[in-house]
């Protein structure tokens, strides 16, 4: 018999290691800006895999190139493909399209209101990169990253400045009714280019501003064969029915 003792042991833990990377050269200096962007970021995948459709992901991403699209366009032609009624899992293959440019500028008008509603109002920075990942079949993936500008700061209102007396210089146009009258279906059937149609002419016409009647005008002829309506009465009242 041998005096060999054999101990069962646990194996070690796996080292796990940190993908560390560091800053790029061309990317700009950390503002030290820890604002919560956390909830913009969640609201977003809900937000875009309703447009796509699919499940999505999104986390912070890398500084872009400067002439880079605030859309990539691999997710603008994802985007077209659904709103056409395509295929997710066979996205439109041309990325130089016009159609996938608008559709990219689509996809970020849509979300505008969303980033202006939770962008954290303590920032600093004026932009954000989120990358997108839009699973649209296993083991298929559209990957791209999005711009998000910060919301312009509110501009206080201007309180309004009284005109006063300067208010009666200003240019008004007044429409005038110069004739008005109920006539038969009959009398219009037989229209023709120069047919003359005869009405009988209003002495005091109707001055309207807006919905209201603000007086009586007559109509006096010029001698450049113009003519040239008279205020001669002021009178404001309603017409019809309108209050």
């Amino acid at each position: 018999m041998s005096d060999l003792l054999i101990r069962t042991e646990a194996p070690p833990p796996p080292q796990f290691v940190d993908d560390w990377r560091p800053r790029s050269a061309q990317a700009p200096p950390d503002d030290g800006d820890d604002a919560p962007f956390m909830p913009l970021i969640l609201a977003l995948e809900s937000e875009l895999a309703q447009c796509f459709g699919v499940a999505v992901s999104v986390h912070p991403g890398r500084n872009l190139s400067p002439g880079a699209p605030d859309v990539a366009l691999e997710l603008g032609a994802l985007y077209a493909t659904v709103r056409l009624g395509g295929d997710p899992a066979r996205a439109v293959a041309t990325l130089t399209g016009v159609t996938t440019a608008r559709h990219a500028r689509l996809l970020g008008d849509q979300l505008l209101p969303l980033i202006h509603r939770l962008w954290p109002a303590g920032r600093r920075r004026p932009t954000m990169i989120v990358d997108v990942l839009a699973t649209v079949a296993p083991d298929v993936s559209v990957v791209g990253s999005i711009r998000l500008a910060a919301p312009p700061d509110p501009v206080p209102a201007q309180p309004a400045t009284p005109l006063g007396a300067a208010a009666f210089d200003l240019p008004l146009r007044l429409p005038i009714r110069i004739a008005h009258e109920d006539v038969p279906l009959s009398r219009l059937l037989p229209l023709r280019p120069g047919l003359v149609i005869g009405f009988n002419a209003c002495a005091e016409m109707p001055v309207l501003l807006g919905d209201h009647q603000v007086g009586l005008a007559s109509l006096a002829p010029l001698p450049d064969g113009r003519q040239q309506a008279s205020l001669i009465l002021v009178d404001l009242k309603p017409l019809g029915d309108r209050a």
